[in-house]
């Protein structure tokens, strides 16, 4: 009777945790950023009148994306691609 009871508490502090981090992950968004500083991003892309890369409307990419490293065939997160071009955080002045 005890080891069901241990069991069934250890299934429980399981799925807690599990269910933690799955919120956890969906309130920082994609890439680490949070859904609240995503929208700020995407709000100051459009005052500035940027493409969605946060780059001038006129850029041209390599292979059609800044997102995708041919070379490495590495792939960034479009968020994390705006984080480095402007570390400085315009969209929060």
């Amino acid at each position: 009777m005890i080891k069901k009871v241990i069991i069934v508490f250890g299934l429980i502090i399981f799925i807690l945790i599990i269910e933690f981090v799955i919120l956890r992950q969906e309130k920082e968004g994609k890439g680490g950023i949070s859904f609240e500083e995503q929208q700020s991003i995407e709000a100051w892309i459009i005052e500035i009148d940027l493409n969605q890369y946060g780059d001038p409307k006129d850029t041209v990419y390599t292979g059609g994306t800044p997102l995708f490293d041919e070379r490495t065939g590495e792939r960034v997160d479009r968020y994390e691609y705006v984080l480095r071009k402007h570390p400085d955080r315009p969209w929060r002045k």
